[in-house]
């Protein structure tokens, strides 16, 4: 899901400065003991001596094995990404702004060569411990709305060396899949575009650009969405036209400009792997 606010040097409000190592407490070390088995002995039983059975308790058991596997902890992350507090400023505007029919992402660039976002892991740090924060691929995360995280000065963590990402904005519709309608669609579109020119700056503001329609997109040419009436059929509408996603990949899309002269109950019932964008 994708609105175009792009840090295209006007919204970059979230300049996501340079992170600093964020101290890890010492890591207790473990130690491992490995119980040795005396050795067997090698001497025969006695020609013609019965064969005495050993009681069960002296019964040699076989050795255990204990399977070591790496623990996510090894990449928690400990480095001081940016403060919260900002970002839940303007999300929280976003939200109260649109309704709560809009939220605020980050979507997280390498800024340098050596970066990788395919691993990226993200927390929230207040004062107790850290909340791990939900990332999509390609590095595109919620901003959560925490009042008491963000009175205590908190922190968004990576995983990631000092310096190597920075962020976007992002905005996305918050509409549960199957909650569309034609009408919905024109309200959502509103509401982003109120929620852009309440976190852009008014100096900012001749230079920006607003979100132009919304989008339920696919990865592959060839979906179509159902425009249903109750539990009829009305019209199938081909996602054939081409976009990009919030991590600026290709998509197929059917775009609705919010001038549809479709009726507003008509239900749009989109297919599974489809996505919704803001463009």
């Amino acid at each position: 899901m994708r609105t175009w606010i792009a840090c295209a040097g006007w919204l970059c409000v979230v300049s996501l400065g340079q992170a600093q190592e964020h101290a890890p407490p010492p890591a207790v070390p473990v130690q491992l003991q490995s119980a040795s088995v005396p050795p067997a002995t090698d001497t025969m039983p006695a020609p013609l001596a019965p064969v005495t059975p050993a009681a069960p308790a002296e019964e040699a058991l076989p050795p255990q094995t204990v399977t070591i596997t790496a623990s996510s902890d090894a990449k928690a992350p400990r480095v001081r990404f940016t403060a919260y507090r900002e970002s839940y400023l303007t999300a929280r505007k976003v939200w109260q702004v649109s309704s709560g029919s809009v939220v605020m992402a980050l979507r997280l660039i390498p800024a340098k060569l050596s970066a990788t976002i395919d691993d990226v892991r993200v927390a929230l740090q207040g004062n107790g411990a850290p909340m791990p924060i939900k990332v999509s691929d390609g590095g595109v995360f919620v901003v959560p709305l925490n009042d008491d995280i963000a009175a205590q000065d908190g922190t968004f963590l990576v995983n990631k060396g000092r310096g190597e990402l920075t962020a976007n904005i992002v905005l996305q519709p918050a509409v549960a899949r199957d909650a569309w309608n034609v009408t919905r669609v024109g309200q959502v579109l509103r509401d982003a575009r109120r929620a852009v020119r309440a976190i852009t700056p008014w100096y900012k503001r001749p230079f920006a650009s607003d979100v132009q329609s919304l989008a339920f997109c696919a990865a592959e040419r060839g979906s179509a969405l159902q425009l249903m009436d109750g539990e009829q059929l009305i019209a199938t509408l081909p996602m054939n036209e081409q976009a990009v996603n919030d991590i600026n990949q290709p998509v197929f899309c059917k775009i609705f400009d919010g001038e549809d002269k479709y009726p507003g109950h008509y239900r749009v019932v989109m297919p599974e792997q489809a996505t919704v964008l803001l463009l």
